[in-house]
């Protein structure tokens, strides 16, 4: 159980067949990820659907969902009513982490976006490729970044 699976695509439906997370678009199976293997969903597309018994066999296996708004902010977690251990751990270091680690996490994410962009751009052969490696070179730590 240690994957994050980020779902950026709009309009795509999530359900649970078989042990495994099944994303569709259109009626389409465009992946499928086994639900052993994840440590959370996070949502920031819009229009995406799930089904309830996705959400129940996430929250058996101590996975949660978090969904955000259209600025990707989180705005809510679904949780497990019974807690795993290994969860809880994470979300303490996470409140307890000091605030130059976080920030310093923070751009690290953000260059990590941004570079998948841009490899996904240059797998289309899209020329904007280059300019956000550019972009993904110039993010900064703040000091007066809002946490």
């Amino acid at each position: 159980m240690d994957r994050i699976v980020d779902i950026a695509t709009d309009d795509l439906h999530l359900s649970a067949y078989r042990g495994f997370l099944v994303v569709s678009l259109d009626r389409q199976e465009q992946g499928r990820v086994a639900l052993d293997d994840i440590q959370a969903i996070i949502v920031h597309a819009h229009g995406v659907t799930w089904t309830t018994s996705l959400v129940v066999a996430l929250a058996e296996r101590g996975a949660i969902m978090v969904m955000c708004a259209a600025n990707h902010s989180p705005v809510a977690i679904m949780s497990p009513i019974d807690g795993h251990h290994a969860q809880a751990a994470r979300m303490r270091a996470q409140w307890e982490a000091p605030r130059p680690m976080f920030k310093q996490l923070w751009q690290k994410i953000i260059v990590a976006k941004i570079t998948m962009q841009a490899s996904l751009l240059a797998v289309q052969g899209k020329a904007e490729a280059n300019a956000l490696m550019l972009m993904s070179r110039r993010v900064r730590v703040v000091s007066h970044m809002v946490v």
